[in-house]
């Protein structure tokens, strides 16, 4: 591991040159290039807000400004989902410099995933500036951004290394992601409070629902951003154990991904 490791840091410039070339592939021969990470998230909160502020009214659970809760959850799993349907294809389309050119298999997926966190870090900035202005109180908590999207990125990063390397010899599995995305995303609070499965489901049900990763992490991501306050009402179900859970989960992730990826990267150029 210590070997990978090594020979991953001594490419790291070969990491940053294709993550930066997803950056501008992205936008190219786009009038206003990077400002459509931009853009998006203020056109979403445009459409939250005149759907769920407007015209349904809606205040969930006595959640003020919904249209901001969903923003909250909405773009951190945007970020995951982007991520792991490019990121699952990584080798199989780079299947001419795999062939020809030796380097780290593993800055392909990570390039995807580097690229996708730089579009998600403008979107979040501007949600953050939205909050201001229309005088959403934050905490301090809000300082530990940083921190949250690098936990999000270690889960994320392991799952993408057992996805891409599985699917040179599996082609399937990248069109079970796209299936299991969208099933994953309605078992994640994300449009809907997580107080909803807590009171209209037993004991053991929530317990395995609580085994989702993903679900923690978007408490998190609602417990920083919309729902900073410490009495606000998602934080009765924040605990310090998921926390613990969901850090131990996405380093045994990322370790055991990484792992499978580096032994298998050996036979990717015969199978693609």
């Amino acid at each position: 591991m210590r070997e990978y490791l090594r020979r991953l840091i001594f490419y790291r410039e070969l990491l940053y040159n294709l993550t930066l070339k997803e950056v501008k592939v992205k936008y190219k021969n786009s009038f206003i290039g990077f400002l459509w990470s931009m853009v998006n998230p203020v056109m979403m909160l445009a459409v939250y807000y005149v759907a769920f502020g407007i015209i349904f009214k809606l205040r969930a659970l006595g959640m003020t400004r919904y249209e901001f809760y969903l923003l909250s959850g909405i773009l951190p799993w945007n970020f995951f989902s982007l991520s792991l349907l490019q990121s699952v294809s990584a080798v199989v389309n780079n299947a001419d410099l795999v062939k020809k050119v030796y380097f780290p298999r593993e800055v392909l997926p990570l390039s995807y995933l580097g690229a996708a966190a730089f579009h998600f870090l403008l979107q979040e900035m501007v949600l953050v500036v939205f909050l201001l202005v229309f005088r959403v109180t934050l905490s301090p908590w809000i300082l530990a951004l940083p921190l949250l999207l690098l936990l999000q990125l270690v889960f994320t990063a392991g799952l993408s290394f057992y996805l891409s390397a599985l699917n040179v010899f599996f082609r399937d599995i990248q069109h079970f992601t796209e299936i299991a995305l969208l099933a994953w995303f309605w078992l994640t609070p994300v449009i809907y409070p997580i107080s909803f499965i807590w009171d209209n489901f037993p004991a053991w049900a929530t317990g395995i629902f609580m085994l989702n990763p993903m679900a923690h992490l978007m408490l998190l991501w609602q417990r920083i951003t919309y729902n900073s306050p410490v009495n606000g009402p998602q934080a009765a179900y924040f605990s310090v154990e998921g926390f613990a859970y969901v850090i131990a989960f996405s380093v045994l992730l990322l370790v055991t991904g990484y792992y499978l990826f580096c032994r298998l990267e050996g036979r990717f150029a015969e199978f693609i």
